[in-house]
């Protein structure tokens, strides 16, 4: 569980739940290489259910540790977000979990927008059953102004490549200040990756 942490005061809003390989033999394995190895070998699905699972279970603790109200960031793939079982998988996560104390969301890479019908459709569905929506890692691979002006999502999340930089490099900061402007016409909060 990973923090996330408001820039003006410091302190933690949320926090992003991760998941980790480490193989016995190679080691620490990169999430962006065991993420996509699950999405090719389609066992992404079970994955996502397990870690849910996972999550229902510390959730107990993790009320006990963190103040009502706080976010609760989860990844999804595209191709779960696509499932038939989409729906059923998410209803079931939200009845396992605590009432009315995580403010569950969903972090969606922004190629998920590939599908925008079937995105738009989840999307609605998602914020009806009161969990709220963020594109994650933005500016990174399928981003354009005009998909990004037809979601209804509650959160950007800007790529670190962009903000590490930001001080170094004037286009990165042209580019995370459009990002932002954009975002805050939206009515959309920002976050800033590392």
């Amino acid at each position: 569980y990973q923090p996330v942490v408001k820039s003006e005061t410091l302190q933690i809003s949320g926090v992003e739940v991760l998941m980790r390989w480490k193989h016995p033999v190679a080691g620490e394995i990169p999430p962006d290489v065991f993420i996509n190895l699950a999405e090719t070998q389609q066992i992404i699905i079970p994955l996502t259910r397990h870690l849910l699972k996972l999550i229902a279970h510390d959730a107990p603790v993790l009320q006990t540790l963190l103040p009502a109200g706080i976010k609760l960031g989860i990844n999804i793939s595209p191709l779960h977000l696509h499932a038939e079982s989409f729906q059923q998988d998410l209803k079931h996560f939200a009845a396992a979990m605590p009432a009315d104390h995580f403010k569950l969301v969903l972090e969606i890479t922004e190629r998920a927008m590939i599908d925008k019908n079937r995105s738009l459709e989840n999307f609605d569905w998602l914020h009806e059953q009161g969990f709220e929506i963020a594109i994650d890692d933005f500016g990174t691979g399928y981003a354009s102004y005009a998909r990004l002006k037809n979601v209804n999502a509650d959160i950007l999340k800007i790529d670190g490549s962009f903000i590490r930089n930001i001080v170094s490099n004037s286009l990165d900061y042209q580019i995370v200040a459009s990002i932002c402007h954009l975002a805050r016409m939206k009515r959309m909060l920002v976050v800033a990756e590392y």
